[in-house]
């Protein structure tokens, strides 16, 4: 599952849940980023939301919550520190009926979806209390502990006959995807062995395997051609 059966997929939900123009605005959203991220795993602000999508803060924390119930995302939050965003592959398309109660009760809620002026953005979080977040084994090699990063020197890379052949194993690799599994190596290789997220790459296996869909899906839409009609004018009388 990736990204362009994601947005597929959800349509299908939509079909049957109604998720509404504001959840709808928000998940697909979630998905542009995380294409542009290469990761079903995010950290955004609540503050960053607010101001791409034009809704309030307690409208983004109500969405969020109903996206969430609905069994689309799951996101852990920080006070002071942006929240991390899940973006689910699998996901029953049928209505839950508990699940839609809560979404009931949430959009009960729910404000205003439009920011009337500026003066209803919060700039700066004003609480840095951190909340310690359970270990999440399927996350960990997307958060963010400045701390506990390796030293380049350190790190495990391969060659690229060594990354290719890896590639080859995978399921959804392809013979025509060689190119841009080069230009994405070489993109690793030149920012110091680093993700587009500026974080090490600490296992490179796991890694290419994560970014493997989304570099189908850049192949698929690089493909993609639009061809403009000759248009002939009709003859002066």
């Amino acid at each position: 599952m990736y990204y362009l059966e994601l947005i597929q997929r959800f349509w299908d939900f939509n079909h049957e849940n109604k998720v509404g123009s504001t959840a709808t605005a928000f998940y697909l959203y979630l998905l542009k980023e995380g294409f542009a991220n290469e990761s079903y795993d995010l950290k955004l602000s609540d503050v960053k939301i607010s101001r791409e999508l034009r809704l309030t803060r307690k409208t983004v924390k109500s969405t969020k919550e109903k996206l969430r119930d609905l069994g689309l995302i799951e996101f852990q939050t920080r006070n002071g520190l942006p929240c991390d965003y899940r973006i689910l592959l699998h996901y029953p398309l049928t209505p839950n009926v508990e699940r839609m109660v809560k979404v009931l009760e949430i959009e009960h809620f729910v404000d205003s979806d439009t920011i009337k002026g500026e003066d209803n953005f919060v700039d700066l979080e004003q609480s840095f209390d951190i909340t310690i977040i359970p270990k999440d084994p399927l996350m960990k090699d997307n958060l963010y502990f400045p701390d506990s990063q390796p030293q380049q020197n350190n790190l495990d890379i391969p060659t690229f006959d060594e990354f290719l052949q890896y590639a080859q194993t995978l399921e959804l690799y392809e013979s025509t995807m060689n190119l841009i599994l080069k230009e994405k190596y070489e993109s690793w290789l030149d920012n110091g062995w680093t993700n587009h997220s500026k974080r090490f790459i600490t296992n490179w296996k796991s890694s290419l395997k994560s970014v493997l869909p989304f570099l189908k899906d850049k192949k698929a839409l690089q493909g993609t051609s639009i061809t403009i009609p000759t248009i002939k004018r009709p003859k002066s009388s």
